[in-house]
């Protein structure tokens, strides 16, 4: 459970755009550790693609704080039915995982947190609030399958491997696909 000092709430793009320096650093902070060790070409690309994720939408972000200081961001949006997310997929999958109508699938594309304030429930707590009420039927996600602690909290979290894909990006690395009912039919 996360500390009583913290706050975790929900903010809009608007908010979020507000606060895209001290994402930016999170990002950074982050990434730079084993397994990513992603460099500030990443850092950058991220800047970008938030400035249009946040406009999309569903668009939704969730901010932990401890004070002033932020300790943990979770995002994501609804995926149109246009959306790449599915393409490229390396292990071939059922039509109806990857077909896209409006409104089906959220994609969680953040949930980070920074080392002081990890294994308190703060990712969990994020987590839980992003996806809690929302109307799409499942969500989606990727993650590297060397993050054994993400990866094992996200199965615990009912978060089922579905696929693997590279981004469409020069030496993009491998990620897994995962998949999470948000909505018993």
């Amino acid at each position: 459970m996360p500390a009583d000092s913290m706050i975790i709430q929900k903010v809009d793009g608007d908010t979020a755009a507000a606060h895209v320096d001290e994402l930016r650093a999170l990002y950074a902070e982050v990434y730079a550790d084993p397994p990513y060790e992603w460099g500030a070409d990443s850092t950058v690309l991220f800047a970008e693609r938030f400035e249009t994720q946040r406009q999309l939408e569903g668009f939704v972000l969730v901010e932990a704080r401890d004070g002033n200081e932020l300790a943990g961001i979770a995002f994501g949006f609804t995926l149109p039915p246009t959306t790449g997310w599915w393409q490229g997929l390396l292990i071939p999958v059922p039509a109806e995982v990857i077909a896209e109508q409006p409104g089906r699938t959220f994609a969680l594309i953040e949930l980070l947190v920074r080392v002081p304030w990890r294994r308190q429930g703060v990712a969990r707590t994020m987590h839980d609030l992003l996806l809690t009420d929302r109307p799409e039927e499942r969500a989606t996600l990727t993650a590297l399958p060397a993050t054994a602690p993400a990866q094992a909290a996200y199965r615990k979290w009912g978060w089922q491997t579905v696929s693997q894909k590279r981004n469409p990006l020069p030496g993009s690395p491998l990620f897994d696909v995962l998949v999470k009912e948000l909505k018993s039919a």
